[in-house]
């Protein structure tokens, strides 16, 4: 996913956005595994201006309150250049970026999964969350595809507060019969934060099964996606949350 800082401002004036004006958030995805395939995010930004631009960056970790967080730094980017981030966050940690800049800033986000001798092994385009991007409190996600497989395909769970408030959310796991697995777990997230569910199907007593789906609410802005993989395998998809047919498509989505 491409995105540029041009929209946000736009999109906090509406009030569409609990993030202030020209801020987005990157999340994070890391981990390793048994035969020493690490997983990480790496960032692209480029500078569309004519101007040097700075991004500014706050390292949100997985599980902590982000507006306890410091700034982290800024990163210079010289007019019609793209610039490949480094050493913006510490290794093999999941969590957020909070990255604001002038709105001339642009910003791609992937996934990779690196064998240990270093070869890139699968890549995923990335999310970004803001505007338009994130779910009004009291409305429901649902993220579809989803598996728990020994030996095969597994589900990580990733749950965004966006709200500088602390969040209480309900996550629903079904089959794709519409039959529930085991029951809701509510789940209460710090403010401006990620929650990371790791194997989160057998959470939920899942196992051996494919084409499951979760449903996710909150009483805050929000958004969740999940990382779908074979544990140093190949195979590395992002399931973000799926479209109703029939949405109306305001001016702040036309943006994107």
């Amino acid at each position: 996913m491409h995105r540029s800082l041009l929209a946000l401002p736009v999109l906090a004036a509406l009030g569409a956005a609990p993030l202030a004006a020209g801020e987005l958030l990157v999340p994070l995805t890391a981990g390793t595994a048994a035969d020493g395939t690490t997983y990480g995010t790496r960032l692209w930004v480029t500078n569309s201006g004519g101007v040097v631009r700075r991004l500014t960056w706050t390292f949100i970790a997985a599980g902590t309150d982000g507006t306890r967080a410091e700034p982290a730094g800024s990163l210079p980017v010289n007019p019609g250049t793209t610039v490949l981030t480094r050493n913006l966050i510490p290794a093999g940690k999941n969590g957020l970026l909070l990255v604001s800049g002038a709105p001339q800033l642009h910003l791609t986000p992937r996934l990779e999964a690196t064998g240990r001798t270093g070869g890139l092994r699968a890549a995923a385009a990335g999310p970004l969350v803001g505007g338009a991007d994130l779910a009004p409190a009291g409305t429901t996600l649902h993220l579809h595809g989803l598996s728990q497989k020994t030996g095969g395909l597994i589900t990580d769970l990733y749950l965004v507060n966006a709200a500088r408030s602390p969040a209480s959310c309900t996550v629903t796991a079904l089959r794709d019969t519409g039959t529930r697995l085991g029951s809701p777990q509510p789940i209460t997230l710090h403010p401006l934060s990620l929650r990371v569910m790791e194997k989160a199907l057998t959470g939920f007593g899942g196992t051996n099964l494919d084409e499951a789906r979760f449903t996710i609410s909150c009483d805050q802005p929000f958004y969740a996606f999940a990382r779908v993989a074979k544990p140093g395998g190949a195979e590395l998809n992002v399931v973000t949350p799926a479209p109703a047919l029939g949405s109306a498509v305001d001016a702040a989505a036309r943006l994107f």
